[in-house]
């Protein structure tokens, strides 16, 4: 992800247009080029050593913004850790506790006090704690950011980075977005299973209107949220890779642009060309649900349960997909759906629609923070659940109970 002052754009007539850069263009790929082999060449090395290198490539005027945005990718595939052979907090605390006595020692036959031999003191140290002189004072800060040793670099090709770059402008702008709108049509009931799992994945706010040849998602942006404004900012710009996997799709997003938040448009078509960086596979479930099957099995009930659920169309107005579906061997199967990260306001519109054309077999779980009034979850189909945090199994089951 690139941060707000890396994302290069220009307005036109109200449109914001990231500056998308060519893939193929041959400076822009030796420029790539340069900074991998440079962050290749720091596997190993202190985190300072590779910015000291890389300041001398990025400059610090306008001009340079392409440089260290896609510097900024390229450390987003790092992984640098504390390199110590004892945690730097019990070697400054061995070092220091030996400063202190050698200030506390005994005048000498000068009348001097107050004598601080640093090699002595890193000697004593490391004799302390079995190690060399040289690991005591390599380790002493070890733990702090310029310390940290460049342990791992997941080496990519010089397109691969300007792709993913072209990718993370449009993420950047999405990332200021209200509403967003998504069509897509001509896909395979699979496709369409794949792509509602993970908008569901994401926790994204959405309601999903049928059409002759698809689907008109209707997802809430990020400045549509105020608490959660960051983290759903986040989950709606890590969304955006998945669409790039399909054809046949457009989106229209309504934006707050700059601080004085101006209501502005941006496009994207599957036409434009954006690739995604990453496969269309993993896991389909947020982490606080994807542990509810394991710890299900745990009770010994005799129902099994699946994720693997099919859509099912809400009367042309929206369509389900389930989080669950559980069976039971006299053939009842019954659905779940869970409320996560919703706001109230989508969760009443999706409570009246599922009254309206909801299956009966269907179990809702609702986060007790969106629970509407009572009102709103009367005469609704199948069971409600409504869960504190994340629910949990015995309660599940409970629920189930009551479709046998």
């Amino acid at each position: 992800m690139l941060t707000a002052d890396l994302i290069q754009t220009r307005v036109y007539k109200g449109e914001v247009r990231p500056r998308y850069v060519d893939p193929a263009d041959p400076e822009r790929l030796a420029l790539a080029g340069q900074l991998i082999d440079l962050f290749k060449a720091h596997v190993g090395a202190p985190r300072h050593a590779l910015e000291e290198e890389l300041q001398a490539l990025l400059g610090t005027g306008t001009a340079f913004l392409f440089h260290r945005a896609l510097a900024k990718l390229l450390r987003d595939r790092c992984r640098f850790e504390t390199r110590s052979p004892v945690p730097p907090e019990e070697l400054r605390r061995a070092v220091f506790s030996r400063a202190a006595a050698c200030y506390q020692a005994p005048e000498d036959d000068s009348g001097r006090r107050f004598r601080l031999a640093r090699d002595a003191i890193l000697a004593a140290a490391a004799e302390d704690l079995e190690l060399t002189p040289q690991q005591v004072e390599q380790g002493l800060y070890a733990d702090l950011k310029d310390e940290q040793v460049l342990e791992e670099f997941r080496p990519c090709t010089p397109r691969w980075l300007l792709d993913r770059y072209n990718v993370a402008l449009a993420q950047g702008v999405l990332y200021r977005a209200v509403a967003l709108t998504v069509e897509v049509g001509g896909q395979s009931a699979a496709r369409y299973r794949a792509l509602f799992r993970k908008i569901k994945f994401f926790q994204l706010m959405h309601r999903v209107e049928r059409l002759d040849d698809g689907y008109r998602i209707h997802l809430d942006g990020p400045l549509s949220v105020l608490k959660a404004s960051g983290r759903y900012g986040l989950q709606m710009a890590s969304f955006l890779p998945t669409l790039l996997h399909f054809d046949g799709w457009r989106l229209e997003a309504e934006l707050r642009w700059t601080r004085a938040r101006r209501k502005r448009v941006f496009r994207l078509k599957a036409e434009e060309g954006l690739h995604p960086h990453n496969r269309l596979t993993g896991v389909w479930q947020p982490e606080e649900l994807r542990w509810l099957p394991e710890r299900f099995a745990e009770l010994g009930s005799a129902w099994n349960v699946s994720t693997d659920a099919e859509l099912v169309d809400l009367g042309g107005e929206g369509v389900l997909v389930p989080d669950f579906v559980f069976a039971h061997p006299n053939g009842v199967k019954v659905l779940m759906e869970v409320f996560g990260f919703w706001n109230r306001g989508a969760v009443r519109s999706r409570l009246q629609l599922l009254r309206r054309h909801g299956p009966k077999n269907l179990i809702l779980a609702l986060s007790k923070r969106l629970a509407a009034a009572e009102d709103d979850l009367d005469e609704l189909p199948g069971e409600i659940y409504v869960f504190r945090t994340t629910p949990l199994p015995r309660q599940v089951l409970k629920r189930l109970e009551a479709f046998l």
